[in-house]
């Protein structure tokens, strides 16, 4: 895991650097911002906790919420 060998450099290092590898990994596009938010908070709870299940349950909310509103947005056009 990138956040792993990352901590090894500090907290700072690990964090905006696992999350800058998380964003980058979803494309240089309009979800860029979003992704990499949701990276320093998985990379911030991963560090926290030591386990990345809390990061993979906060992804998967994110998801279901982006998810539910282009649902909603397509149904009000």
């Amino acid at each position: 895991m990138v956040a792993t060998v990352l901590l090894r450099y500090g907290a700072l290092v690990g964090v905006v650097g696992s999350a800058v590898v998380f964003a980058l990994m979803h494309g240089i596009n309009e979800v860029l911002p979003a992704a990499l938010i949701v990276g320093l908070i998985g990379a911030e709870l991963y560090r926290r906790s030591g386990s990345i299940w809390p990061g993979v349950l906060m992804h998967a909310v994110y998801n279901a919420i982006s998810l539910g509103l282009l649902a909603l947005a397509a149904l009000a056009a």
